[in-house]
């Protein structure tokens, strides 16, 4: 049976000339308020409107869109539900079921072909390239169906354009032009960039506390920004844990408010982790960790002797097959070179990164002496 893949619905080129304006206008508004700051044309209204309508859409993503409906971290009364949810949409960053659709599909392919963000296909496309192609947005009803039942998501889901233009309309009231560029435009760049920095350096920098099958990483810039997200290796290790920050030292403030909430009682049924699992994960991450590092040791120590072994198998070649090989072997030895000499600088190594340069190794080594075998034999 055939199924509506794209949540999204219009041509390519009207999708990518609306993704182009989401994309350079908070921008241009960006440079356009530092010239206003330069010039002192600003006011204290404007960075009240700034503080508050960032904090309230970072809240409405990281509390509202992803803990409580992506991952179902917690349960609570419908206002609180609501209100979580209102803020998300202000963050300018989709509707509630395309932005869940769009990470639960993050989660079930993290760092494979299939993930929409993933710095695999490079840094540029994680952070934002991933947003011109619809081909990235699927169906909710395949990824997150029980949020098509639930009346207040599909509420906000039909009225998502209000609370985006409400939240301008109401910098616009308090603050003037100013107030609009600062509380509005300058907001959703600020709070986009946070959030795609999620997807795109925390899975290219950072420490890593569990061993998971993707890139995801803790970085704690980004943890600060993202008000706790950049936790994000904690997160991968333990998707539905709602405290991202695992540790005394990891600064997770959604965390800290979802504990508020937890202990007036205005949620309940909150999702976190046992010290018993906890510690298992740790125990089984510092063996797989090791388990890589041998093998990482053992791929370096097998490209030194094969870059040995060609050297010597060149020496034996005839001058005349020597020179037609040269170019083709000096690509070879230098792309080995390259491999050994990343696996020597990085202090982590990937399950899958490490698998694509054994392959590569082998092949690699494998085509070299062919080459030269046959330029021997001929």
């Amino acid at each position: 049976m055939s199924r509506i893949r794209h949540y999204v619905f219009m041509t390519s080129r009207t999708y990518k000339t609306i993704m182009i304006t989401y994309v350079i206008v908070p921008f241009i508004a960006a440079i356009a308020a530092m010239v206003l700051l330069w010039n002192s044309y600003i006011f204290a209204t404007d960075l009240y409107l700034l503080l508050i309508f960032q904090t309230l859409s970072v809240l409405g993503i990281t509390i509202g869109y992803h803990r409580m409906l992506t991952h179902d971290g917690f349960k609570t009364f419908w206002p609180i539900r609501a209100f979580f949810t209102m803020c998300g949409c202000m963050a300018l960053e989709g509707k509630p079921l395309a932005w869940v659709a769009t990470h639960v599909k993050h989660h079930a392919h993290s760092d494979m072909e299939e993930d929409p963000h993933s710095p695999l296909e490079g840094v540029w496309h994680a952070h934002m390239g991933w947003l011109f192609s619809q081909d990235n947005f699927e169906d909710p009803k395949v990824y997150c169906p029980e949020l098509t039942k639930d009346p207040i998501v599909m509420f906000f889901e039909k009225t998502y354009f209000v609370w985006v233009l409400g939240s301008f309309a109401i910098c616009y009231a308090v603050g003037g032009l100013t107030g609009f560029i600062w509380g509005g435009l300058v907001r959703v760049f600020l709070t986009t960039h946070i959030t795609w920095s999620v997807n795109s350096i925390c899975h290219t920098f950072g420490g890593r506390d569990f061993e998971t099958t993707d890139e995801s990483r803790n970085n704690w810039i980004v943890g600060l920004l993202a008000f706790g997200e950049g936790w994000h290796n904690n997160h991968h290790a333990f998707p539905r844990n709602v405290f991202h920050g695992m540790r005394w030292y990891q600064f997770d403030l959604s965390g800290i408010i979802l504990r508020g909430l937890e202990k007036t009682k205005l949620i309940w049924k909150v999702q976190r982790v046992g010290q018993p699992l906890l510690d298992a994960q740790r125990i089984k991450s510092k063996s797989m960790q090791q388990k890589l590092s041998d093998l990482r040791l053992d791929l370096i120590a097998r490209i030194d002797d094969a870059r040995v072994e060609l050297i010597v198998m060149q020496k034996k070649l005839p001058p005349k097959q020597l020179a037609q090989l040269r170019s083709a072997q000096e690509k070879t030895l230098k792309r080995l070179a390259e491999i050994q000499l990343y696996l020597d600088k990085r202090k982590t190594i990937r399950k899958a990164s490490m698998v694509r340069r054994q392959n590569e190794v082998a092949l690699l080594i494998t085509t070299a002496k062919a080459k030269m075998q046959g330029a021997k034999t001929a």
